[in-house]
């Protein structure tokens, strides 16, 4: 379901005018719904990638930073120990700002029109950081306001700028978000399970998922 105002969601920080335009919608499941979508099938597809035993935050690396994704069944048991899952679903076909007015600046060299298959991958990884950003400021303000929370994002993380400084390293040692693949997550079946449309192969619009884990302390 997408997300409503009211006093909870506003105060979770969950509100779409936090987020630049391509943000499409929030949505909110329970957390057996997402674990339906745990499986090996993940993992297997990121021993296709070139940053499998690479990156930090991709595996198997990524469990010294967060050994509750180690293995299918401690993923299921770490969300099960949450009350809710937000789902961050964000689509562009090119023409939508990715990054917030503040950072304008910096992005006033790119012009935004519509784009088409492979022509997205450059809207893609030009995004990569700034959802990282986002998310982790997600995660730092419900953090304040009482919830625990862990966040997650759309592929690899690029906090540092694609400049790990703890690649050879790990674990990571600045806060850096781990993808909801690696922890095991299919999001194509979660996608198709909340009823979200997309597109794979790309075609003409790009989703990307990212992802918020909550429970209030106390």
């Amino acid at each position: 379901m997408k997300i409503k105002s009211s006093n909870e969601n506003s105060f979770l920080y969950v509100s779409k005018k936090f987020f630049p335009p391509f943000l499409d919608s929030i949505i909110r499941i329970s957390p057996k719904k997402l674990i339906k979508s745990i499986s090996p099938f993940p993992r297997i597809m990121c021993q296709h990638c070139g940053l499998w035993n690479r990156a930090i935050l991709c595996p198997p690396l990524l469990y010294q930073t967060y050994p509750q994704f180690s293995t299918i069944e401690s993923s299921k048991d770490f969300f099960s120990s949450f009350t809710d899952i937000y789902l961050y679903i964000f689509k562009n076909d090119g023409t939508k700002r990715w990054w917030m007015l503040k950072d304008q600046e910096a992005f006033k060299h790119l012009k935004l029109r519509k784009q088409k298959a492979r022509q997205l991958k450059g809207c893609e990884a030009s995004s990569a950081r700034q959802l990282t950003k986002m998310m982790r400021k997600v995660r730092t303000v419900n953090t304040k306001r009482g919830f625990e929370c862990f966040t997650f994002i759309s592929g690899h993380c690029d906090f540092c700028a694609r400049k790990c400084p703890n690649r050879e390293n790990p674990p990571c040692k600045r806060g850096g978000l781990p993808s909801s693949e690696a922890a095991g997550i299919n999001v194509y079946h979660l996608l198709t399970s909340v009823g979200v449309p997309y597109e794979y192969p790309v075609i003409n619009y790009l989703t990307l998922v990212n992802m918020m884990a909550v429970k209030r302390n106390g």
